[in-house]
């Protein structure tokens, strides 16, 4: 994923406008420290939980913070939901099986299984096919949102 480079430029605007030391960036944000510094350093992506911690912070759409719109503003969920209560419905909204989403996937239907069972989020290159799949955005699927159409792209 291409997303680490704008990410990390996104990521290092928004420190910078905080007055504050790195360590308390972090901590203000709610993230190890590591992590914050390998963002910083390395552009490195964090995991997902992390990435939406990043975005409720800033109040940003996950999808501006990877770089992919411009759109700053985010109409957050009245009641957030979860990424698999969110992925549940849009199969069920487009008519699509595990089985196909696996196949686009190029993983197997226990992987998406998993999901609930275990209550984790896919790869965050695996959350990008679903919005595609699914033509919605990173917020939407992650129950960030109500509104399911995708931010206009980056320029």
């Amino acid at each position: 994923m291409d997303d680490s480079l704008a990410f990390r430029k996104i990521f290092l605007e928004l420190v910078g406008s905080m007055d504050c030391t790195n360590t308390e960036a972090a901590r203000m944000i709610g993230i190890d420290y590591r992590i914050y510094k390998s963002i910083l350093q390395y552009g490195k992506l964090p995991r997902v939980r992390i990435l939406i911690r990043i975005a409720d912070y800033f109040d940003l759409p996950v999808d501006y913070l990877l770089g992919h719109t411009q759109a700053t503003h985010i109409e957050r969920a009245a009641h957030p939901t979860t990424f698999w209560l969110r992925y549940t419905a849009l199969k069920e909204r487009d008519g699509v099986s595990d089985y196909a989403v696996a196949q686009k996937l190029h993983i197997t239907t226990s992987y998406t299984t998993a999901w609930k069972k275990k209550e984790y989020f896919p790869s965050l290159d695996n959350l990008l096919i679903l919005t595609e799949v699914f033509n919605t955005s990173f917020d939407y699927l992650l129950g960030r949102t109500d509104d399911d159409a995708p931010y206009p792209p980056a320029e």
